[in-house]
Order: structure tokens, then sequence, then C-alpha cells
């Protein structure tokens, strides 16, 4: 069964409230005047089970929810794949090949880059500034000591005797 629906009444927010029978649209759907304008998008499926409602807000431009009332709605088709922006976000920094993925090969097999496979690799890890590895800090002090020294204080001057 699939979803057919009723315009209800206004809503506090300014949207519309839709009854409707089958299944709940996915949220973000957009909801028109059956074969007609698109009136907005819904919000919230809100009620019981037996007597659910959609809520469909924000209204498209030059809606008037109040000339809505008792219109039959439908879900508007989706727009096709090729038209509209892409859902892929791109920054000036992404070129062919910078992708991590991009080295792998078919089925997840590395590339041959010509090395032999062994001695240092030229990418990092999980290193610190020095080269040392993560959470390495300085010489003798584990992280988390930030070199604080633990137990009786010395009496008299900071400075060490000769």
């Amino acid at each position: 069964m699939s979803f057919s629906g009723r315009v209800k009444e206004a809503s506090h927010e300014g949207g519309v409230l839709v009854s409707f029978e089958g299944k709940a649209p996915r949220l973000g759907a957009s909801i028109r005047i059956s074969g007609g304008k698109i009136i907005g998008r819904v919000d919230t499926v809100l009620g019981p089970l037996d007597d659910p409602l959609i809520h469909v807000h924000p209204l498209s431009d030059g809606v008037d929810p109040r000339a809505t009332l008792g219109s039959p709605v439908e879900i508007a088709p989706r727009a096709r794949a090729g038209k509209g922006r892409s859902r892929r976000r791109t920054t000036g920094y992404q070129v062919r090949g910078s992708r991590r993925d991009d080295a792998r090969g078919p089925r997840g097999k590395k590339r041959d880059s010509g090395g032999s496979g062994r001695g240092p690799s030229k990418r990092g890890g999980n290193k610190g500034p020095r080269g040392r590895g993560r959470g390495a800090g300085k010489r003798g002090v584990r992280p988390g000591n930030s070199g604080v020294r633990k137990g009786p204080k010395r009496k008299g001057s900071s400075r060490r005797r000769r």
C-alpha cells in the first residue's frame, strides 16, 4: 500500500498536519498536492499508530497553509540523479590521485610502487614531531607525568650543590 493523505489542519509552527494511510514517508520527503505543486517537506511523523499524522514544515514559497486544507497530497517523486547539485563535496585540495584509495588497484591490492618493500616507510603513521611513537614525549617521561618530580622536596636552594 502506498502513501495517500489529506491536509487536516495548519500547525502552530506555520506548517500543515496531514493525515495519511499506508506507509509513512521518509523524513525530508517532498509532499505535493496530488498532481500539482510541492507544498513542503516532511518534518515529523507523530500521533498514535491507528491515526498518524505528518507535519509538513517548512512550506514552499507562496504556499498558504489555510488554502491547502482538505487537499489530497502525495509524495513528490525524487529528482533524478543527473539533475541538481552533487552530494559529494569537493575542495580545492582534491586532485586525482590524492586519495588514499587511489594507490590501490582492483580488489584492494596495492600497486607496485617500485620499492623493495623494505626500509623506512615514507608514511609517518602515528609519529610525533621527533619521530617517536604517539605520546612518547620527552625522553624518560611517560605521558601523563609531565616531568613533575614526586616525593619529598629538597630543603634549601633548588640548585645543585658541588
